[in-house]
């Protein structure tokens, strides 16, 4: 009489799909979105901290902002850099369950930046300008398209498998934090050397 609902042989048997179960847009997406969001919020936090306390307050001094050049190397890429660590962050925590679905990815990944862009455009309009327009804009595509092609090697690594007799370049994660690095050294070298 079990009927394979596994009764009789103390198993769960088949447990059907509800609200947030086997569905990416289901009620059990809320959690995951709340934990992406609240580490991206966090990341980006203290990486904008640590980088204006370590960058901006060391190296600007009276009238360098002045020059395009210095604002682009002690504002711009500082916050490219942010965008970066913030989106990788949220991506990086989100179920694999989730990673799948076409709208909760990029909504738990790009939320945190597209908050702080808009928070960012309530300053006052006359003192913006083209620059302070068009600039944000140019950091949050850039730091969010870094981010998450950062994510989707760091997955691909992740589920590559090794072929029989060839060396394993799979060395847990490393190489894709080696990939961040020299991107962020990249972008900070570019936006430096532009500024001499």
């Amino acid at each position: 009489m079990s009927g394979g609902s596994g009764w009789g042989n103390g198993s769960t048997g088949h447990v059907p799909p509800g609200p947030g179960r086997g569905r990416p847009g289901g009620s059990g997406s809320l959690l995951p979105l709340a934990r992406s969001w609240t580490v991206g919020a966090l990341v980006h936090l203290i990486a904008g901290y640590l980088i204006s306390r370590g960058i901006v307050e060391q190296l600007d001094s009276d009238g360098r902002l002045d020059v395009f050049t210095w604002r682009l190397a002690l504002v711009y890429v500082p916050a490219v850099i942010t965008t970066t660590l913030a989106v990788l962050a949220a991506a990086r925590v989100l179920p694999a369950e989730q990673r799948s679905s076409r709208l909760l990815y990029p909504l738990a990944s790009l939320a945190v930046p597209l908050v702080v862009l808009g928070y960012g455009y309530t300053g006052p309009w006359e003192a913006a300008g083209v620059e302070g327009v068009l600039l944000p804009v140019v950091t949050l595509v850039t730091g969010s398209a870094v981010g998450l092609a950062v994510d989707r090697l760091m997955e691909d690594e992740g589920t590559q498998s090794p072929v029989p007799g060839s060396y394993s370049w799979r060395d847990g994660g490393a190489a894709a934090m080696d990939y961040l690095g020299v991107v962020l050294l990249v972008v900070a070298t570019v936006g430096v050397g532009s500024s001499i």
